[in-house]
């Protein structure tokens, strides 16, 4: 898969100022109270990196808990998520938008997840789906 179009559009350096439930995805995806009201307390602190490295994507998250992951489109991978659940990963590019679909493997207690990263009126919008629980994330991009 072509990943010239990320680099066209939604690669860089991108600051999180605000979200729209991420409670009630937090929720839905089986954290505790506690921790949900800190990750909301958090959240204004992170900083997500997308870059385009050897023909492959790297997303790099940085904030109370950081990851790190690199793969090329199209391909499965295997990485845990920020509760340490082990999972399947594959990122794909198409319209414009960067998708993920996460899917637990055995094991694992989360759930399957879709990711969807685009670029809306100079924001980065990334869009994640559990069930039928949305919760909206909006980037500025850090200059």
């Amino acid at each position: 898969m072509d990943v010239t179009g990320i680099e066209n559009t939604i690669a860089g350096v991108w600051a999180l100022h605000r979200n729209e439930n991420l409670d009630g995805y937090l929720k839905e995806c089986g954290v505790n109270f506690i921790l949900r009201k800190l990750a909301q307390a958090a959240c204004l602190c992170i900083t997500m990196v997308i870059t385009v490295e050897d023909g492959q994507l790297r997303i790099q998250n940085k904030g109370p808990k950081h990851t790190d992951h690199k793969a090329p489109l199209g391909t499965e991978i295997h990485i845990t998520d920020l509760m340490h659940n082990p999972m399947k990963e594959v990122h794909t590019w198409s319209d414009n938008q960067l998708i993920t679909i996460s899917v637990p493997t055995q094991g694992s207690k989360a759930l399957p997840t879709k990711v969807v990263r685009e670029l809306v009126d100079g924001h980065l919008v990334m869009t994640l789906l559990v069930n039928d629980v949305t919760c909206k994330m909006f980037y500025k991009r850090k200059c």
